[in-house]
């Protein structure tokens, strides 16, 4: 929807997926506003869109929320960074991309880890 499937493919990259821990086979990269329960690893990355259309006369603009989670501080901000290298100013097939990284979010109790959001989006050519 909107360019999610464009959005998927560009996340998921060895230098992006490394960081990411491994479930059952399944890296922990979901198009999702949640991350699946079956997934218990702590470094994972969910995004969804915030907004399925903010255009003008010359552009679409889809924006999206991106999480990128894990169980320290730093390694959070280091999903986070090598999400930023990827997609910051990149061209895919069709959209441009502009990325903003939000500051650290900590745990809200010991079950939870710390997020480090990125708001992106995705802009094409009417």
């Amino acid at each position: 929807m909107f360019g999610s499937d464009l959005l998927y493919t560009a996340i998921n990259v060895t230098d992006i997926t490394d960081l990411l821990d491994t479930v059952d086979s399944v890296k922990g990269l979901f198009n999702a506003r949640l991350i699946p329960e079956f997934f218990t690893g702590d470094n994972v990355i969910n995004f969804y869109m915030t907004s399925p259309y903010s255009g003008n006369d010359e552009y679409n603009n889809y924006r999206y929320n991106i999480n990128c989670r894990a169980k320290t501080d730093s390694e959070s901000r280091a999903i986070a960074m090598a999400v930023f290298t990827q997609l910051n100013r990149a061209d895919f097939i069709g959209y441009h991309t502009n990325i903003e990284v939000l500051g650290t979010l900590p745990p809200m109790d010991d079950t939870d880890v710390f997020n480090t959001p990125i708001s992106v989006v995705l802009k094409s050519r009417i």
